[in-house]
């Protein structure tokens, strides 16, 4: 019997998962997203509705990781990966944020302002988002689980 496969592309993903520390993980990307144009990015991969989403360690071993209990991930090369995520936010203003997790870590970075006019706030972007929100940090970018966010501060500039 013949069985069909779609060749996925390999990303690379930092996931922090209390109690353990960051550890490095992997996804598997398909060519066609199901919710945008193009390729699949991480971020669709974990903006599901699903309870557990499939991680590999280098070796191939499969881990399932519990949505809820991922409190953020860092994108390896996310101009690459998260390339839908650039795409849409090109030429939109961004203000930076400071989030506190109920781990009691934080996380410094910025936030695009997407969204329809009227709705750019942060407060409103937070509110539209469901799942994990872009977060960037220099060249780095986080995908970060609100359901884990227990404050977030506007940054002076």
């Amino acid at each position: 019997m013949l069985e069909y496969q779609v060749p996925k592309e390999k990303a690379s993903v930092l996931i922090e998962m209390p109690p353990h520390e960051p550890e490095t993980r992997f996804v598997f990307l398909s060519p066609y997203a199901q919710g945008h144009h193009g390729a699949e990015t991480p971020s669709d991969i974990f903006n599901v509705s699903q309870a557990f989403i499939p991680l590999f360690r280098e070796g191939g071993e499969m881990m399932l990781a519990r949505h809820d209990a991922i409190t953020w991930v860092m994108v390896g090369d996310p101009k690459k990966t998260e390339w839908y995520y650039y795409e849409t936010r090109a030429g939109i203003p961004d203000t930076a944020i400071h989030l506190e997790f109920d781990t009691g870590g934080h996380i410094d970075g910025r936030v695009a302002l997407v969204g329809p006019a009227g709705g750019q706030r942060v407060l409103d972007i937070i509110n539209r988002e469901e799942g994990f929100l872009h977060v960037e940090r220099d060249d780095e970018l986080f995908l970060i689980n609100l359901k884990r966010v227990v404050s977030i501060t506007l940054k002076g500039e």
